[in-house]
């Protein structure tokens, strides 16, 4: 997966993963696409006459859970995004790119401090719910909690 994300680097088409168009790290920093309104506009524009299956988005990370079943990656998504962020560095004289040496580290370059990532990530329902739902959703699902 770093492999594929930092192949817009190493082909010299993007200075760091987060800032080409077309790779997970970038989607992951600021989501973008939505899988359901795609297959929905292609089915319209009549480019996709019927699709069957679930239109599902990228596998989440779970960190290092060890206990239940796994549906996602088992890494933290700040591990994955310091792992292509260390590795994309190493000069390879394979190939054309790499991300400078000069740019700051990949958790500084989106904006976010490793205390509110982690706010964020350990208490990810509490802070959706207040930002993003409507108060009678909020109500729903802290009644359902």
């Amino acid at each position: 997966m770093a492999y594929v994300d930092l192949n817009p680097v190493r082909a010299n088409m993007a200075t760091t993963p987060e800032a080409s168009e077309y790779t997970s790290v970038k989607e992951r920093i600021k989501p973008q696409f939505n899988p359901d309104l795609a297959v929905k506009e292609q089915i319209e524009h009549q480019n996709l006459l019927r699709f069957t299956i679930a239109a599902k988005p990228l596998a989440r990370f779970e960190g290092n859970e060890k206990n239940g079943q796994h549906n996602g990656i088992l890494f933290s998504l700040v591990d994955y995004l310091e792992l292509v962020d260390f590795t994309g560095r190493i000069i390879r004289p394979d190939k054309r790119g790499a991300i400078p040496d000069n740019l700051p580290p990949v958790l500084e370059r989106i904006g976010i401090d490793l205390e509110t990532w982690h706010t964020n990530a350990t208490e990810f329902d509490s802070i959706y719910c207040k930002r993003f739902t409507k108060p009678r959703e909020r109500k729903r699902l802290a009644n359902t909690a």
